[in-house]
């Protein structure tokens, strides 16, 4: 949290997200980070820094975690990758349609509504509102 050097692993990939606005200055990312948490009330994240690498462990207030276990009064049994990546594009717009949803997982429609069912059977989670204008709730209660 004090003055640092900062240098991109890979000067040409920054280089390229500069020019793309993805990133507008460097060596702002941690100050921004902190920012962004005392601004929307929640804890200062824990760096651990290796020779290679920085982690950063984030703790997020318990009502906005979205948990792939206990759901309801069931409980998913093995999630897998794929189920997890669906439930993870839910949580990000649940919004999102069958179509939109089959093209971002890169699978077919008829997968994408298979496993839509097999949630909802599970009441993991369930639509509020039409196919057309509603969206997808996750019960992580």
């Amino acid at each position: 949290m004090r003055k640092h050097a900062s240098s991109p692993y890979n000067p040409n990939i920054a280089h390229v997200f500069y020019l793309a606005g993805f990133i507008e200055s460097w060596g702002r990312g941690i100050e921004k980070i902190c920012s962004a948490c005392e601004k929307d009330g929640v804890p200062q994240p824990v760096y651990t820094i290796n020779p290679g690498d920085i982690m950063i462990k984030f703790t997020a207030p318990e009502d906005r975690v979205i948990r792939f276990g206990k759901v309801t009064d069931r409980v998913i049994d093995k999630v897998t990758n794929e189920e997890r990546a669906l439930l993870s594009l839910l949580a990000e717009d649940p919004g999102y349609t069958m179509p939109q949803l089959s093209e971002k997982m890169g699978i077919s429609r008829k997968t994408v509504v298979q496993r839509i069912k097999q949630f909802k059977e599970k009441g993991a989670i369930e639509r509020i509102g039409s196919d057309r204008k509603g969206y997808w709730k996750i019960n992580n209660k």
